[in-house]
Protein backbone atom coordinates (compact mmCIF):
# COMPACT_ATOMS: atom_id res chain seq x y z
CA UNK A 1 0.00 0.00 0.00
CA UNK A 2 2.61 2.48 0.80
CA UNK A 3 4.46 1.71 -2.19
CA UNK A 4 1.62 2.66 -4.46
CA UNK A 5 0.82 5.75 -2.56
CA UNK A 6 4.77 7.04 -2.70
CA UNK A 7 4.58 5.90 -6.34
CA UNK A 8 1.53 8.46 -7.11
CA UNK A 9 3.10 10.86 -4.55
CA UNK A 10 5.87 11.64 -6.76
CA UNK A 11 4.29 11.65 -10.01
CA UNK A 12 1.80 14.04 -8.46
CA UNK A 13 5.19 16.02 -7.44
CA UNK A 14 6.91 16.34 -10.64
CA UNK A 15 3.36 16.62 -12.53
CA UNK A 16 2.59 19.77 -9.99
CA UNK A 17 6.04 20.93 -10.63
CA UNK A 18 5.83 20.84 -14.58
CA UNK A 19 2.31 22.93 -14.25
CA UNK A 20 3.04 25.68 -11.50
CA UNK A 21 6.08 26.19 -13.87
CA UNK A 22 4.02 26.33 -17.04
CA UNK A 23 1.48 28.95 -14.77
CA UNK A 24 4.41 31.34 -13.82
CA UNK A 25 6.13 31.11 -16.80
CA UNK A 26 2.97 31.51 -19.32
CA UNK A 27 1.86 34.21 -16.63
CA UNK A 28 4.89 36.70 -16.97
CA UNK A 29 5.44 36.53 -20.52
CA UNK A 30 1.76 37.14 -21.53
CA UNK A 31 1.97 40.22 -19.00
CA UNK A 32 4.42 41.11 -20.97
CA UNK A 33 3.54 40.15 -24.27
CA UNK A 34 -0.01 41.70 -23.88
CA UNK A 35 1.69 45.13 -23.46
CA UNK A 36 3.56 44.66 -26.89
CA UNK A 37 0.62 43.66 -28.66
CA UNK A 38 -1.29 46.83 -27.76
CA UNK A 39 -4.49 48.39 -26.82
CA UNK A 40 -6.26 47.77 -30.37
CA UNK A 41 -6.56 44.09 -29.26
CA UNK A 42 -7.62 44.31 -26.29
CA UNK A 43 -11.06 42.89 -25.70
CA UNK A 44 -12.01 44.96 -22.54
CA UNK A 45 -11.84 48.11 -21.76
CA UNK A 46 -12.33 47.77 -17.42
CA UNK A 47 -8.88 46.26 -16.08
CA UNK A 48 -8.99 43.91 -13.43
CA UNK A 49 -8.57 44.79 -9.35
CA UNK A 50 -5.08 43.98 -8.15
CA UNK A 51 -7.09 42.13 -5.34
CA UNK A 52 -9.04 40.18 -7.81
CA UNK A 53 -5.54 39.03 -9.71
CA UNK A 54 -3.84 38.17 -6.42
CA UNK A 55 -6.93 36.11 -5.59
CA UNK A 56 -6.86 34.45 -8.46
CA UNK A 57 -3.01 33.80 -7.90
CA UNK A 58 -3.41 32.37 -4.52
CA UNK A 59 -6.14 29.94 -5.85
CA UNK A 60 -4.46 29.02 -8.75
CA UNK A 61 -1.62 27.81 -6.62
CA UNK A 62 -3.98 25.37 -4.82
CA UNK A 63 -6.22 24.39 -8.21
CA UNK A 64 -3.24 23.22 -9.55
CA UNK A 65 -2.41 21.14 -6.84
CA UNK A 66 -5.41 19.15 -7.67
CA UNK A 67 -5.18 19.11 -11.15
CA UNK A 68 -1.88 17.37 -11.19
CA UNK A 69 -3.41 15.09 -8.59
CA UNK A 70 -5.63 13.74 -11.43
CA UNK A 71 -3.42 13.66 -13.94
CA UNK A 72 -0.80 11.64 -11.37
CA UNK A 73 -3.55 9.08 -10.76
CA UNK A 74 -4.51 8.77 -14.53
CA UNK A 75 -0.70 8.10 -15.07
CA UNK A 76 -0.60 5.58 -12.40
CA UNK A 77 -3.40 3.10 -13.21
CA UNK A 78 -2.68 2.99 -16.50
CA UNK A 79 0.71 1.91 -14.92
CA UNK A 80 -0.94 -0.38 -12.82
CA UNK A 81 -2.91 -2.28 -16.29
CA UNK A 82 -5.93 -0.33 -15.71
CA UNK A 83 -8.17 1.49 -18.32
CA UNK A 84 -7.98 0.89 -21.98
CA UNK A 85 -3.98 -0.94 -23.31
CA UNK A 86 -2.35 2.36 -25.07
CA UNK A 87 -1.45 2.04 -28.73
CA UNK A 88 2.25 2.21 -29.11
CA UNK A 89 3.71 5.37 -29.52
CA UNK A 90 5.11 6.68 -32.60
CA UNK A 91 4.31 9.57 -34.49
CA UNK A 92 1.02 8.51 -36.06
CA UNK A 93 -0.74 7.20 -33.28
CA UNK A 94 0.16 10.35 -30.89
CA UNK A 95 -1.38 12.83 -33.15
CA UNK A 96 -4.04 10.71 -33.74
CA UNK A 97 -4.96 10.31 -29.75
CA UNK A 98 -3.87 14.27 -29.18
CA UNK A 99 -6.13 14.81 -31.53
CA UNK A 100 -9.00 12.26 -30.06
CA UNK A 101 -8.31 13.54 -26.72
CA UNK A 102 -8.91 17.17 -27.63
CA UNK A 103 -12.26 16.21 -29.19
CA UNK A 104 -13.38 14.44 -26.08
CA UNK A 105 -12.29 16.43 -23.40
CA UNK A 106 -13.84 19.42 -25.45
CA UNK A 107 -17.29 17.91 -25.46
CA UNK A 108 -16.15 16.69 -21.57
CA UNK A 109 -15.75 20.16 -20.84
CA UNK A 110 -18.80 21.50 -22.74
CA UNK A 111 -21.54 19.16 -21.07
CA UNK A 112 -19.62 20.15 -17.92
CA UNK A 113 -19.27 23.16 -17.74
CA UNK A 114 -23.07 23.47 -18.57
CA UNK A 115 -23.55 21.47 -15.44
CA UNK A 116 -22.07 23.93 -13.30
CA UNK A 117 -24.11 26.76 -15.18
CA UNK A 118 -27.27 24.96 -13.80
CA UNK A 119 -29.36 27.11 -11.19
CA UNK A 120 -28.90 24.39 -8.53
CA UNK A 121 -24.90 23.87 -8.77
CA UNK A 122 -23.55 27.47 -10.43
CA UNK A 123 -23.65 29.52 -7.01
CA UNK A 124 -22.04 26.51 -5.04
CA UNK A 125 -19.38 25.97 -7.37
CA UNK A 126 -18.78 28.04 -10.61
CA UNK A 127 -19.76 31.45 -9.31
CA UNK A 128 -15.83 32.37 -7.96
CA UNK A 129 -14.24 31.94 -11.38
CA UNK A 130 -16.95 34.40 -12.89
CA UNK A 131 -16.39 36.79 -10.27
CA UNK A 132 -13.34 37.93 -12.56
CA UNK A 133 -15.45 39.26 -15.57
CA UNK A 134 -11.97 41.03 -16.87
CA UNK A 135 -10.06 38.35 -16.73
CA UNK A 136 -6.40 38.40 -16.65
CA UNK A 137 -3.35 35.18 -17.57
CA UNK A 138 -4.15 34.51 -14.24
CA UNK A 139 -7.34 33.76 -14.08
CA UNK A 140 -7.32 30.16 -15.67
CA UNK A 141 -7.27 27.76 -12.71
CA UNK A 142 -8.64 30.40 -10.18
CA UNK A 143 -11.26 27.54 -9.46
CA UNK A 144 -13.09 26.13 -6.27
CA UNK A 145 -12.35 22.59 -5.42
CA UNK A 146 -15.43 21.29 -7.02
CA UNK A 147 -15.39 23.23 -9.92
CA UNK A 148 -12.03 21.63 -10.82
CA UNK A 149 -13.00 17.92 -9.72
CA UNK A 150 -16.15 18.36 -12.74
CA UNK A 151 -13.87 20.29 -15.12
CA UNK A 152 -10.33 18.66 -14.92
CA UNK A 153 -10.89 14.99 -13.78
CA UNK A 154 -11.27 13.89 -17.43
CA UNK A 155 -7.08 13.88 -17.20
CA UNK A 156 -7.55 11.00 -14.09
CA UNK A 157 -10.67 8.75 -16.52
CA UNK A 158 -9.06 9.55 -20.24
CA UNK A 159 -7.16 6.28 -19.64
CA UNK A 160 -10.41 4.55 -19.49
CA UNK A 161 -11.90 6.19 -22.77
CA UNK A 162 -9.33 6.60 -25.42
CA UNK A 163 -6.09 3.93 -25.86
CA UNK A 164 -4.04 7.16 -25.13
CA UNK A 165 -0.43 6.66 -24.39
CA UNK A 166 1.07 8.66 -21.35
CA UNK A 167 3.35 11.16 -22.84
CA UNK A 168 0.55 12.02 -25.28
CA UNK A 169 -2.11 12.79 -22.35
CA UNK A 170 0.49 14.65 -20.48
CA UNK A 171 1.45 16.94 -23.85
CA UNK A 172 -2.69 17.19 -24.06
CA UNK A 173 -2.77 18.54 -20.15
CA UNK A 174 0.13 21.19 -21.10
CA UNK A 175 -1.46 22.18 -24.35
CA UNK A 176 -4.80 22.63 -22.22
CA UNK A 177 -2.92 24.99 -19.85
CA UNK A 178 -1.07 27.09 -22.12
CA UNK A 179 -4.02 27.52 -24.56
CA UNK A 180 -7.09 28.08 -20.97
CA UNK A 181 -4.35 30.71 -20.10
CA UNK A 182 -3.51 32.47 -22.91
CA UNK A 183 -7.95 32.23 -23.51
CA UNK A 184 -8.11 34.53 -20.07
CA UNK A 185 -5.47 36.81 -21.21
CA UNK A 186 -7.57 39.45 -22.07
CA UNK A 187 -5.85 40.39 -25.48
CA UNK A 188 -7.17 39.01 -28.60
CA UNK A 189 -3.85 36.57 -30.36
CA UNK A 190 -5.89 35.23 -32.70
CA UNK A 191 -8.19 37.52 -34.89
CA UNK A 192 -10.00 36.49 -38.07
CA UNK A 193 -10.88 33.90 -40.36
CA UNK A 194 -9.49 30.95 -38.29
CA UNK A 195 -10.94 31.61 -35.35
CA UNK A 196 -14.53 31.98 -36.65
CA UNK A 197 -17.45 29.92 -38.58
CA UNK A 198 -16.83 27.99 -40.42
CA UNK A 199 -13.44 27.25 -38.99
CA UNK A 200 -13.75 25.66 -35.53
CA UNK A 201 -11.08 26.94 -33.94
CA UNK A 202 -11.54 30.03 -31.43
CA UNK A 203 -9.89 32.89 -30.28
CA UNK A 204 -9.43 34.74 -27.31
CA UNK A 205 -12.64 36.34 -27.23
CA UNK A 206 -14.55 33.20 -27.24
CA UNK A 207 -14.09 32.74 -23.76
CA UNK A 208 -13.64 36.38 -22.64
CA UNK A 209 -17.36 36.66 -23.90
CA UNK A 210 -18.19 33.85 -21.46
CA UNK A 211 -16.64 36.01 -18.78
CA UNK A 212 -19.02 38.85 -19.75
CA UNK A 213 -22.12 37.00 -20.59
CA UNK A 214 -22.06 33.62 -19.09
CA UNK A 215 -24.89 32.42 -20.66
CA UNK A 216 -22.39 31.45 -24.17
CA UNK A 217 -19.33 30.20 -25.42
CA UNK A 218 -19.13 27.22 -23.17
CA UNK A 219 -16.54 24.88 -24.69
CA UNK A 220 -12.43 24.95 -24.55
CA UNK A 221 -11.02 24.17 -27.78
CA UNK A 222 -13.41 24.56 -30.43
CA UNK A 223 -16.53 26.31 -30.74
CA UNK A 224 -18.62 22.79 -32.30
CA UNK A 225 -20.42 22.46 -29.61
CA UNK A 226 -21.44 25.93 -28.66
CA UNK A 227 -22.85 26.30 -32.67
CA UNK A 228 -24.85 22.92 -32.39
CA UNK A 229 -26.60 23.88 -29.07
CA UNK A 230 -26.75 27.68 -29.99
CA UNK A 231 -24.69 29.01 -27.22
CA UNK A 232 -22.35 30.60 -29.28
CA UNK A 233 -22.42 34.58 -28.29
CA UNK A 234 -24.50 35.83 -31.05
CA UNK A 235 -21.84 38.84 -31.80
CA UNK A 236 -18.46 36.34 -31.75
CA UNK A 237 -17.99 35.96 -35.20
CA UNK A 238 -18.16 39.99 -36.02
CA UNK A 239 -16.25 40.68 -33.13
CA UNK A 240 -13.70 38.65 -34.12
CA UNK A 241 -13.24 39.94 -37.23
CA UNK A 242 -13.06 43.22 -36.26
CA UNK A 243 -9.83 42.69 -34.39
CA UNK A 244 -8.41 41.65 -37.68
CA UNK A 245 -8.82 45.28 -38.89
CA UNK A 246 -6.92 46.66 -36.31
CA UNK A 247 -3.61 46.38 -36.48
CA UNK A 248 -1.33 45.11 -33.44
CA UNK A 249 1.60 47.37 -32.12
CA UNK A 250 3.66 44.64 -32.46
CA UNK A 251 2.20 41.33 -32.61
CA UNK A 252 4.10 38.74 -30.96
CA UNK A 253 3.12 35.71 -32.34
CA UNK A 254 3.57 36.90 -36.06
CA UNK A 255 6.92 37.01 -37.42
CA UNK A 256 8.15 40.21 -38.57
Amino acid sequence: MLVHVKSVAILWFWLYTMLISTYVFLGFLFTFLNKRLGESRRIQSRDCPRHMVVRDITQSVKSLLEISFFLALGVYLQKQGMGLTPLRLNIPNAILMFVASMLVFDTWFYWMHRLIHSKSLYKRIHKWHHQAVTPTIWSNNSDTFLDTLFLQSYFMVAVFVLPIPIPVLIAHKIFDQVTGMIGHSGYEYFPGKGSRHPSPFIGVTFHDQHHQHVAYNYATHFSFWDRIMKTVYPDYDRTIDGFATKPALNDPLTPS
